[in-house]
């Protein structure tokens, strides 16, 4: 099975186990949801069971205190009430009959606004009495806090109203809690009332309290409820499932792209190496004609001592130069990275000796070069790379723009080369002026054979250097620029070209 082959497969079987996954899963899922469902349902009946049981505490608080309280009346009148309302009995007390009031009063000294709010609500209710109703209750702010009002008529048309001690109120309420919890199969049961008064669950901070809002008599009130523990193994279950599946899935995808990502990464090396490669094999093609066009001037003029002596140094600085290029090819093929390497020299002195090298095979394709110098400081630089892209830069105009003249200009700065190689030949489309510099992209506008690597070699080289390669339109023709960092003489230290 080959790695192009695993991503594909992978992601095939990626979709069952997914699938499976997701169906065990969504099945444990609504099993959850249904006993969730059920759980609220439950909780919810109970804490209506838990509110009706309170109410109805409420509603019966004070029943015997107004019957006794009617029986005293009848029996004593206003006194037998005033004794009751010393006993505290009640706290508060008002009979009228036929909308006249007949005996209204407090156990509360000086609490004037509580007891005319009292009355205010004892008149109020009273009015809603008919043969229909003959009884109300509703709770009224007392002195900090709450009572129950209760209210009756008669057959006599006689209404009594008593309130209830708040004191008696809270302590029914607090004793009742208790049984109502039991009743309604709750764990614990509290109130809170409009104030924020909480009665029962003081200490449940830490608990998980729900809370609902009471209505009728105790409307502002809340019940809280502390929620009974439940077993959440299915839920743990779903949640841990719902892990694996997630890392089951991520590990084949993490997986997946592992082995597309690595077959990728191999193939870009392998395009990369094949590209160097290539360059390399480029690059030997000049030295390789200079070789083999002096080779034929030096059997043509054998018996000239001078030109043989000429055409021997230049055949001698080829032969070294392919011996280079091989040392070069055998590192990539190894694949070891080939650094910059800093020499002094004289960057105008390399032009000079190329340009010699290079004369015979320019007057072969009728280029009259024009040079203009500007870099005669000695520096420290990447020689070899700079010979290199000269070469390069020269060669590729005597291909493409041969039978025209071609100028070669440098320049230099304290810390940068620069040289110009202008030819008159067809130029270059704007939207070919980067791409060229690509390994194998050539320009459309000529026919000259070649592999479009001299160019991509130029730039990486003067990148490597710290400089960089463009091409610029002179219409007609074109103007290569090349910049590479060079350093004074007299700077010993060692810079770093960084790649």
């Amino acid at each position: 099975m080959s790695a192009k082959q695993l991503p594909v497969i992978a992601l095939i079987l990626i979709v069952p186990v997914a699938v499976l996954t997701f169906l065990a899963v969504r099945s444990l899922s609504l099993e959850n949801d249904a006993l969730i469902v059920r759980r609220d349902r439950l909780a919810k009946q109970r804490m209506d069971a838990a509110a009706a049981l309170i109410l109805s505490r409420v509603q019966n608080l004070g029943t015997d205190v107004l019957a006794q309280t009617r029986v005293a009346y009848a029996t004593g009148g206003t006194d037998a009430l005033s004794k009751l309302m010393r006993k505290r009995v009640f706290t508060y007390a008002y009979v009228s009959k036929l909308g006249t009031q007949l005996y209204a009063a407090t156990a509360l000294e000086h609490q004037y606004d509580s007891a005319r709010l009292m009355q205010d609500r004892a008149q109020a209710l009273v009015t809603t009495l008919n043969s229909s109703k003959s009884s109300a209750a509703t709770l009224v702010p007392y002195s900090g806090g709450f009572t129950i009002l209760r209210c009756s008529r008669d057959a006599t048309d006689t209404n009594i109203c008593v309130a209830v001690d708040k004191n008696k109120l809270m302590h029914a309420l607090q004793a009742g809690l208790g049984p109502v919890a039991r009743s309604a199969g709750l764990k614990r049961v509290g109130l809170v009332d409009p104030n924020g008064t909480a009665i029962g669950l003081l200490d449940s901070g830490a608990l998980k309290v729900i809370s609902q809002p009471l209505d009728r008599l105790l409307d502002g009130w809340k019940l809280r409820v502390e929620e009974p523990n439940y077993d959440d193994t299915v839920l743990h279950n779903i949640h841990f499932l719902y892990i694996i599946a997630g890392a089951l899935i991520a590990g084949w995808l993490a997986m997946t792209w592992m082995l597309h990502r690595s077959r990728i990464l191999k193939e870009e090396a392998a395009s990369a190496r094949a590209n160097v490669i290539a360059q390399l094999a480029h690059e030997l093609r000049t030295p390789l004609t200079n070789l083999k066009l002096h080779t034929d001037l030096l059997n043509r003029n054998s018996s000239d001592g001078p030109s043989v002596k000429r055409y021997g140094a230049i055949l001698d600085r080829e032969i070294d130069r392919l011996s280079l290029l091989a040392e070069n090819a055998i590192a990539v093929a190894r694949g070891a990275i080939v650094q910059p390497k800093l020499e002094t020299a004289v960057p105008d002195d390399c032009l000079r000796a190329i340009i010699e090298r290079f004369e015979p095979t320019l007057a072969d394709a009728c280029c009259v070069v024009e040079l203009r110098f500007g870099a005669a400081k000695p520096s420290r630089f990447d020689k070899t790379s700079w010979e290199r892209c000269i070469v390069n830069l020269i060669d590729n105009a005597r291909k493409y723009a041969s039978g025209t003249p071609i100028k070669i200009t440098t320049a230099q700065t304290s810390c940068m080369l620069r040289l110009d190689v202008s030819d008159c030949g067809p130029g270059i489309v704007a939207n070919q002026r980067d791409r060229i510099f690509e390994p194998l992209e050539r320009g459309t506008t000529t026919k000259s054979s070649g592999f479009g690597l001299g160019l991509a070699a130029v730039r990486t080289l003067a990148r490597q250097n710290g400089g960089n390669c463009w091409v610029e339109d002179l219409s007609p023709g074109s103007n290569f620029v090349l910049t590479m960092q060079a350093y004074p003489v007299e700077d010993r230290r060692q810079e770093h070209v960084s790649s």
